[in-house]
């Protein structure tokens, strides 16, 4: 059984062990790839020109290969146009619903505005906030909306252990980000944390990880 890497940007070498789902940033990545991906415009690399942007995303997001769209979102530590942030977010949910993909949420001290474009446009996809550090009360909140969290290096500060403790385990997920600690040590952190021993969470987050991505192949 593997350790689940729901959102990295870094390919490791250890795919016997471990499935790491790759993030590629329209703009800034490298977009040829064949392994499984999820594939968005971040808030920090719209272009002024949302219309091409978003229609070479549509077309890369049409391959079987690219499981998610993301991460995307908003970001108001970011300098880009808010009005254009808003934009790109509110058109990639609409591809996310369209495409029938789950969609990866990027989101900085803009939660309130977050959730209220999800609730207008309603994408009846999984949404999976990821890299959540932020308080349990606000992560209980997003549950019962209904969403995802994927949680990150930030579980290793101790700042998340209540949140951990609580957590419905069929909604969570783990990830690096833009970290290059082993998914192994954020696994095992969280089993400490919880009291559950390691090959429940394996096992638990391979089903999530199915859930959520409507994708089979990871054994």
């Amino acid at each position: 059984m593997v350790y689940i890497n729901a959102h990295t940007h870094h390919i490791q070498q250890h795919t016997d062990e471990v499935f790491e789902l790759i993030n590629i940033i329209l703009s800034k990545d490298d977009l040829m790839t064949a392994r499984p991906c999820s594939a968005g415009i971040h808030p920090w690399y719209i272009e002024e020109d949302l219309t091409d942007q978003m229609a070479q995303l549509a077309q890369i997001a049409r391959s079987p290969h690219v499981l998610a769209i993301g991460e995307c979102g908003l970001d108001k530590k970011t300098e880009t146009n808010w009005e254009l942030q808003a934009l790109a977010f509110a058109q990639q949910i609409d591809l996310a619903k369209d495409l029938n993909k789950p969609l990866i949420v990027h989101c900085v001290r803009a939660f309130d505005e977050v959730i209220a474009l999800l609730h207008e446009r309603t994408p009846a996809v999984p949404v999976l906030f990821h890299g959540f550090n932020k308080h349990p009360n606000l992560g209980q909140s997003l549950l019962r909306k209904g969403y995802y969290l994927s949680l990150g290096t930030a579980v290793l500060s101790g700042r998340l252990d209540d949140l951990i403790k609580e957590i419905p385990l069929h909604r969570v997920l783990l990830e690096t980000d833009q970290q290059k600690t082993e998914i192994f040590e954020i696994y095992a952190y969280f089993c400490r944390t919880r009291k559950i021993p390691m090959d429940r969470l394996q096992a638990q987050l391979m089903d999530n990880f199915r859930t959520v991505f409507n994708y089979s192949a990871v054994k």
